[in-house]
């Protein structure tokens, strides 16, 4: 049942509703989709030279949008109550000093751009501005789930799960985007031949494979549970939307990886249902062994897969291995309950 705004974690702490956390999470869609026309104008116009660009208008008014819908209704009338950490419902007080931080990072951004111009490509993501802003829209953008948690993150349906689904698509694009030059989505690094490509492009899948396993694994710490439908679209965000920086040139191999989510998706539920304590093995094993030969097939589909049998296995392999330590890290222990909720 959808909580109120009234009702408490605790004597004194307020908790969230179901509505309102919907509201914010679906505040941060147009966040990510200013980021992400931020970061189309920075690939395709090179000759952009100021702050005040229509992109950038579109990303800070998504920030203004996100940042009010975490405002308490209590401030907006003027009475509220009680000590200032109770002003804010559980779980908000982080998105709150993101806001904070990202308004900082704003004003720093600007700075940084009148003195020393507008980055391009590699610059631009790891620009300390930059930087910040992505740690405080990262804060901002997960309140939901930290919300969800609150109120003790139990299982209650797709609807209910909505704003922590928007939310994490939202967060792992956000962190797909600042790992653009790691993304062998894009680059497609199985086509190529070469050791050196051949190298790098294990590091690519490598480190997409945190990036896919670790967001579901992060809900799963906070709900105990990882709810239907969030492998699928972690990997959708992180596979496809930074296709628009090279106009989705290969795009078999974005979109492809999908089929491989929704059936890893698939397992997890079913993982969930019959051994509840290996959900987070699962999720560390099966991202990595039904997304990356998915992916590889829709490389050849386009382009061709230029590596060797042993190579292309032996990174889904490698991958699976680095997965299952990642998720082997949270195992319930022994005498633990069944689930983390």
């Amino acid at each position: 049942m959808a909580t109120t705004v009234t009702e408490r974690t605790s004597a004194t702490r307020p908790v969230s509703s179901g509505r309102r956390d919907l509201l914010v999470a679906l505040a941060t869609l147009w966040l990510t989709g200013g980021l992400f026309l931020d970061g189309w104008a920075h690939s395709h116009v090179p000759e952009l030279e100021t702050f005040f660009t229509p992109w950038h208008g579109v990303l800070y008014s998504g920030y203004v949008v996100l940042a009010l819908t975490l405002v308490p209704a209590a401030l907006w009338r003027g009475r509220p109550v009680g000590p200032v950490r109770d002003w804010f419902p559980a779980g908000y007080g982080l998105g709150i000093l993101g806001a904070v931080l990202f308004a900082v990072g704003g004003v720093v951004d600007m700075t940084w751009h009148t003195l020393l111009g507008i980055e391009v490509n590699l610059e631009a993501l790891l620009s300390p501005p930059h930087l910040l802003l992505l740690t405080a829209g990262s804060l901002m953008i997960t309140t939901p789930v930290r919300a969800a948690a609150a109120r003790g993150g139990r299982p209650a349906g797709l609807a209910a799960d909505l704003p922590v689904l928007i939310s994490m698509l939202s967060a792992t694009a956000v962190a797909a985007f600042f790992l653009d030059y790691l993304s062998p989505f894009t680059d497609a690094p199985s086509a190529s031949t070469g050791f050196g490509g051949q190298a790098f492009g294990m590091a690519q899948h490598l480190a997409y494979s945190v990036l896919m396993i670790a967001a579901p694994l992060f809900v799963w710490s906070r709900l105990g549970r990882v709810p239907a439908g969030l492998v699928t679209l972690v990997v959708a965000a992180a596979s496809v939307p930074n296709g628009v920086f090279g106009d989705f040139e290969n795009l078999s191999a974005q979109l492809y990886p999908i089929i491989g989510a929704v059936l890893a998706d698939a397992a997890v539920q079913w993982v969930a249902a019959t051994r509840p304590r290996l959900v987070p093995l699962a999720v560390g094993v099966l991202v990595p062994l039904l997304v990356w030969p998915t992916h590889l097939v829709g490389v050849e589909v386009s382009l061709g897969v230029g590596w060797t049998v042993e190579l292309w296995s032996g990174v889904v392999v490698l991958c699976l291995l680095a997965g299952a330590v990642l998720g082997g890290l949270l195992l319930p222990r022994a005498g633990d309950g069944p689930d983390r909720g």
